[in-house]
């Protein structure tokens, strides 16, 4: 499965919410997050949404972040005993699924269809019409080997050409780090269907919309060549209007592609940072 294929349809007015809430099938998401806070909300907003409709939900996740996860879930009334207890609901160790799963520091294909693909064909067979599966492996993986990481988002999609679930994987990435813009997020985004980058959608929006104007002048010339470098910069996957301006120019213009980043992790911290103000004040 080639996502880069797939037509981008997410834009500035979509969110992350409306993403999770209801991914289609084979909908292969990857969330980038620097606050476990944030991991957590939108896991639980889309195992949560899974549950509320009926659907088997598998999450392959650490101890510590399933405590969080599970916090959420309960403080929205979801007996989680219980779903656990019918099957709808299958809760996985990462680190010890990546000690199953790796041969030679590789995820072997063989492991991976026993174990992953096991669980995902008995969350299946449950009854509950249809899957949804979370997993923080391939974080786990990325600080080992990237070549790992991508091998197991390889056999991910590979599973879901032949059982139709949706995916949602955690990436412990920060948006505005420009290392990870010189490849890593190039090639995690094209490994996906979807992106989120950030939790607010509407602030990256403005933040991005700024860093054009300190970096290409303040007339109406920024947002012309935003729109230009939208028409012809082909996403590796869908996601905000404002990421794909933000991966348009480290194509288009690198060398200013460092300037134009610290500009809008500027304009994004500051903005939050002026949110909290007026909301405290």
């Amino acid at each position: 499965m080639r996502y880069a294929e797939l037509e981008p349809t997410m834009n500035a007015s979509a969110t992350w919410e409306s993403v999770l809430a209801a991914p289609a099938p084979r909908q292969h998401i990857a969330q980038l997050y620097t606050e476990p806070g944030f991991l957590a909300r939108a896991v639980g907003r889309f195992a949560g949404e899974g549950l509320r409709r009926g659907e088997a939900v598998v999450l392959v996740v650490t101890p510590s972040h399933w405590q969080t996860i599970a916090r959420g879930l309960e403080d929205e009334r979801f007996a989680l005993d219980d779903f656990q207890h019918r099957g709808q609901l299958t809760v996985l160790d990462a680190a010890e699924c990546v000690a199953q799963l790796l041969v030679n520091g590789m995820p072997d294909r063989a492991r991976f269809r026993t174990l992953i693909g096991g669980t995902i064909e008995a969350a299946t067979a449950v009854g509950h019409g249809s899957v949804r599966a979370f997993g923080e492996i391939v974080d786990l993986l990325r600080r080992r080997s990237l070549a790992a990481t991508i091998r197991l988002e390889e056999l991910w999609a590979e599973l879901m050409t032949t059982h139709a679930f949706s995916l949602l994987c955690g990436y412990s990435l920060d948006n505005f780090d420009s290392q990870i813009h010189r490849g890593l997020l190039q090639r995690v985004s094209a490994a996906h269907s979807d992106v989120i980058p950030v939790d607010d959608y509407a602030r990256l929006e403005r933040a991005v919309e700024r860093a054009y104007a300190d970096i290409f002048g303040p007339s109406g010339e920024p947002t012309s060549l935003r729109s230009t470098f939208l028409a012809h910069y082909a996403r590796p996957a869908a996601m905000p209007d404002a990421e794909a301006a933000i991966l348009a120019v480290r194509e288009f213009v690198p060398v200013i592609a460092d300037a134009l980043l610290d500009r809008a992790r500027r304009h994004y911290r500051t903005d939050n940072d002026a949110q909290a103000a007026n909301y405290h004040s």
